[in-house]
């Protein structure tokens, strides 16, 4: 918990100190202080540096990737799919976003969308589908 508050008051003296960094730079700071409390086991508070990267840059595909994890985490796989969607139409060559927009189509059974996620990341070299795809068949 300490180490949690001691980052989120760096980032917030970093943020003020920084008002004229460019947005790239900016979403990508809050990118990695995000990654950083996924890693330390704060999914919300993560959440919350993720939304705040895209209020730099509302298509930023990787902000909108892990925004999308962590709804997945919470079991909120239609609000994990919007961001997902948002992610591969940002960057439609985000192997990782179809595959886990297709593990939450599975989990709300619809096989059709899952697969056809699934079969995308396939294609686009996402390894260790054959045995999702392979149910598909």
């Amino acid at each position: 918990m300490k180490n949690l508050i001691k980052l989120l008051l760096v980032s917030l003296i970093i943020s003020l100190m920084t008002g004229c960094v460019p947005a790239e730079e900016k979403a990508e700071e809050q990118y990695d202080i995000g990654r950083k409390l996924l890693a330390q086991s704060h999914p919300k508070e993560a959440l919350d540096a993720f939304e705040i990267g895209l209020e730099y840059i509302p298509d930023h595909a990787r902000l909108l990737y892990e925004s999308g994890n962590c709804y997945m985490n919470f079991r909120d796989y239609v609000t994990a799919i919007d961001y997902y969607t948002k992610a591969v139409n940002s960057n439609p060559k985000y192997a990782n976003a179809y595959a886990n927009r297709g593990q939450c189509w599975f989990y709300l059974n619809d096989k059709d969308k899952s697969c056809a996620d699934w079969m995308k990341a396939d294609s686009l070299g996402k390894p260790n589908l054959r045995d999702k795809i392979r149910t598909c068949k």
